[in-house]
């Protein structure tokens, strides 16, 4: 039986080689089954109680193209700690014929229902569990006065002073002053922003080891101005003025995936604060300076908003809310003003935190892409040539993750070796080995295979409640348009004039449309913005110019 194993720890707090270590007792479970190992998939550092897991998301791809008929995992925790998505994942790989074994769950005997059930309903209460004692380890900390982890601006963290307690960083310290100062003297935060990334000083979290989101050291107005209510952003840290407060609010995680989360205020009788003058970097004065103007601030767009709402119903979100992104630093464009999309980044940060200073007309770009869905996607004539199509190119496994994964792996091993560690080389062979067998695999995999093609009703069908969602108008025209372009609409500023590219990659149904060709399941191509403005550039995808000039489009 072709079999493929799979391996995943939680945090970076682990060690790298328990993924080693699993794939040997997965390799040991295989073998006393008689199963023949045929692909290997891992994730590092990465929660079982997600599915946005490379590795895992490329295992279930292979799977659902019979790439395999087994999956050997250590137990079932490393596969999932999420019921949510353990359940309707066993009937699917059912259907598809494929098998899962581990020490604790072999779906082939007739108890795998109720054993798979019992087991992942203890692995998620034990996800559960280990939050709570953390918790309740940094309550401890809290009562006693000491530090109980994150991290705040304008200090050096515990670790890093070698004490149980955080200090002051005096550089940053001096930033916060003058945050506060400029703010209480009556500048925005967004002008405060754009200052400091004019002068080169890096913003909060820059230093911070990141695994997504923003990595450059720019400021942004949402930085500075926060949330005071959460506690959240410069002018509202209470650390600032002497008093550190904990259990402030804590995080909600989504039943379906525990990378989804929600921050929920908690009772002020719950709140722990402990006084402590050691950690003061702004004067009471100041501190009251600035709570008076957030207040005054406050009541002023309140009674804005307010009389806005009396003269007319709360409109809802506009059509491409959430779907336009900026190409240079991948921020996504959003309302400026009440007509205008801009570069988030460069209207909340300045030109230094994007240079891209274009800004587009709501109803134009609406206009446009409402147009670019009717001809290029919802296009009868273009759906009646799918009907020709007797197949179309099967997905292929994408194997870059997992070939960056092991780069990752041998330059950490490499760096440990030059460092003085001995009794490596023989995994960094074993590693190069491993990225050599996926090289191998990609250029085998890459070759044109057919795949059944989907019927023309459930596509026709499709288009139809497309053009009913949009006619429809408002959150039901917003829907469609995300399903007609779930890779989003990236605005790329053309680099010999003042005007705007826009770059879609739409589909419908399970079809990705390009000109001239019917590509496949869009599943299965998760292009980067940059390879889709690369593709269109090429005159692969289509690609719609919103002309303009003097800076505004």
């Amino acid at each position: 039986m072709k079999t493929a194993i799979y391996a995943r720890y939680s945090t970076s707090m682990q060690r790298i080689e328990s993924i080693e270590d699993q794939y040997r007792v997965c390799e040991r479970l295989a073998e006393r089954h008689g199963f023949d190992i045929v692909a290997k998939f891992s994730d590092e550092a990465i929660s079982g109680g997600t599915t946005q897991r490379p590795g895992y998301q490329a295992m279930l791809t292979a799977a659902r193209q019979r790439h395999f008929d087994c999956i050997v995992a250590e137990d079932t925790s490393r596969l999932w700690r999420n019921l949510a998505e353990q359940s309707p994942r066993l009937a699917e790989l059912s259907d598809l014929g494929v098998v899962v074994v581990t020490h604790d769950l072999d779906t082939r005997h007739e108890s795998a229902e109720i054993m798979g059930a019992v087991g992942g309903a203890m692995a998620s209460a034990y996800r559960k569990e280990i939050g709570r004692r953390t918790r309740r380890g940094l309550e401890g900390k809290a009562r006693s006065g000491k530090s109980a982890g994150g991290k705040s601006y304008g200090y050096m963290s515990a670790t890093a002073a070698g004490k149980d307690q955080r200090v002051i960083d005096p550089v940053h310290a001096a930033v916060v002053v003058r945050v506060f100062e400029l703010y209480a003297s009556g500048a925005s935060a967004r002008s405060i922003a754009a200052t400091l990334n004019a002068e080169g000083v890096p913003s909060p979290g820059s230093h911070w080891k990141r695994d997504a989101r923003r990595r450059d050291s720019k400021w942004l107005a949402s930085a500075i101005h926060g949330d005071v209510n959460r506690g959240s952003g410069i002018l509202n840290n209470d650390s600032y003025r002497g008093v550190v407060i904990w259990n402030r609010s804590h995080w909600v995680r989504s039943a379906a995936d525990s990378a989804n989360r929600r921050a929920v205020m908690n009772p002020r009788s719950e709140w722990i604060e402990q006084a402590d003058e050691s950690l003061r970097i702004v004067s009471d004065e100041l501190w009251q300076r600035v709570k008076a103007r957030q207040s005054h601030q406050s009541r002023e767009l309140g009674s804005k908003v307010k009389g806005a709402l009396r003269q007319r119903v709360r409109p809802t979100k506009h059509l491409l809310s959430g779907l336009l992104r900026c190409q240079a630093c991948e921020s996504n464009f959003s309302m400026s003003n009440a007509e205008r999309y801009q570069c988030s980044s460069h209207h909340n940060g300045g030109n230094h935190a994007c240079d891209v200073s274009l800004s587009v007309p709501r109803e134009r770009i609406e206009r446009v892409m409402l147009d670019c869905a009717y001809s290029e996607l919802l296009d009868p004539k273009k759906l009646r040539q799918i009907e020709a199509q007797q197949t179309i190119p099967a997905a292929t496994i994408d194997y870059r993750p997992m070939i960056a994964q092991l780069e990752r792996q041998i330059a950490n091993y490499m760096k440990a070796i030059a460092a003085g560690a001995d009794g490596l080389a023989d995994v960094v062979n074993a590693l190069k080995a491993a990225r050599s067998e996926l090289d191998r695999l990609k250029s085998l995999n890459s070759a044109p295979r057919a795949a059944k093609r989907p019927t023309m009703e459930s596509v026709m069908q499709r288009a139809e409640r497309m053009r009913e969602l949009i006619a429809r108008g408002g959150e039901y025209a917003q829907q469609a348009m995300r399903e007609l372009f779930p890779g989003s609409i990236w605005l790329a500023r053309d680099p010999n004039g003042g005007h705007l590219w826009a770059y879609a990659q739409g589909a419908i149904s399970d079809i990705r449309f390009e000109p001239g060709a019917l590509v496949g399941p869009t599943s299965a191509f998760p292009l980067a913005h940059s390879a889709i403005v690369r593709e269109a550039r090429a005159g692969r995808i289509p690609k719609v110019d919103l002309i303009g000039s003097g800076g505004r489009i």
